[in-house]
């Protein structure tokens, strides 16, 4: 008996071709180069790296609206270290220390409440969004704070190995540590299985609280490492560096197939989503739409998204399994 092919499997990657090919048609000249492709993978670097990290608080049913605060901050802490520290390479070791400090000092206090005094994620996370952002303002007199130097600094968002930034290497980085996490080792199944059904994990012996608490870590880790990388591209500071970034993150996450409902979702899933938001905003530019009209476009991507992975469930509930499993890992009891 012929084995009938399950083209969902395919679905993703064929929306990613589908989505270069119209482009190169529509471009032919400015889209298929080297040059475009390598910037569009550099634009879509810093949300790639944060998305790495928040797809553990998303797997166990969370959310973190902080994210896009969070790496303002941690813009603002590595040029304000590095400007302490006289414009050095010690600054910049010393910058990047204390920003990934930083981010996980805001993953422990997000895990403490959350896990401690049961306060809802999407709650804690709106109001440490408006601290960091605060705490922004004051560290920068709500100013724009330059950093042209040293060369170590601007080396990190800037500089290119085999014509590709080192934040496209950075970002494929963290997320083969991601996948290897999630996908090979026990940890990662219990990420998987708590978000699926918190009350079988925590019968089975799932350290829930625990594991709760180290994904907000992680989250935290990632979106200052993404701050890091986005102030060293900009070369500068500010209030506001990160905002917004936390829509990009979860309009990624959910075009990619996380739930956010939790335990369902994969690393590679979450960059595709990276990438469609990248190759869609390169293709409004190349075709000269006016950014008024962006917002209006990835809203309608955003909703399609959405849709299509509820006739995705819809379809496994009918059926009794996936034809959309590209970027998705089945929820375990």
């Amino acid at each position: 008996m012929k084995k009938k092919i399950q083209w969902g499997k395919f679905s993703k990657p064929m929306i990613l071709v589908a989505f270069v090919i119209i482009l190169t048609i529509l471009r032919p000249d400015s889209f298929p180069t080297l040059g475009n492709i390598s910037n569009v993978l550099w634009s879509v670097s810093v949300y790639g790296i944060m998305v790495c990290g928040t797809i553990f608080v998303f797997l166990v049913g969370g959310i973190d609206l902080s994210i896009g605060s969070l790496c303002g901050l941690s813009a603002v802490v590595i040029v304000k270290t590095i400007h302490a520290f006289g414009d050095t390479e010690g600054g910049v070791a010393a910058g990047i220390m204390a920003a990934l400090l930083v981010g996980a000092l805001a993953g422990v206090i997000h895990g403490f409440v959350i896990t401690k005094f049961k306060v809802p994620a999407f709650l804690v996370t709106f109001a440490t969004s408006s601290i960091f952002l605060g705490l922004s303002m004051v560290l920068t007199n709500n100013k724009i704070i330059s950093c042209l130097g040293p060369d170590l600094f601007t080396a990190i968002g800037m500089m290119k190995i085999l014509g590709f930034p080192i934040p496209i290497y950075v970002m494929l980085i963290i997320a083969i540590v991601s996948w290897f996490v999630l996908r090979k080792t026990p940890f990662g199944r219990y990420m998987y299985a708590i978000g699926g059904n918190p009350a079988a994990a925590r019968l089975s012996g799932i350290n829930d609280t625990g594991l709760t608490f180290l994904a907000y870590i992680f989250s935290g880790i990632s979106t200052a490492l993404g701050g890091i990388v986005l102030a060293s591209m900009t070369q500068q500071c500010m209030a506001s560096t990160g905002s917004g970034y936390e829509t990009e993150v979860i309009t990624a996450a959910v075009i990619g197939g996380v739930s956010l409902l939790g335990g369902e979702g994969t690393v590679p899933g979450a960059i595709f989503g990276a990438v469609i938001i990248g190759l869609l905003n390169n293709g409004l530019n190349l075709m000269s739409v006016p950014s008024t009209e962006h917002g209006l476009v990835k809203g309608i991507v955003i909703i399609a998204a959405v849709a299509f992975d509820a006739l995705q469930h819809q379809d496994q509930a009918k059926k009794g399994f996936s034809f959309f499993s590209f970027g998705k890992s089945k929820k375990t009891a």
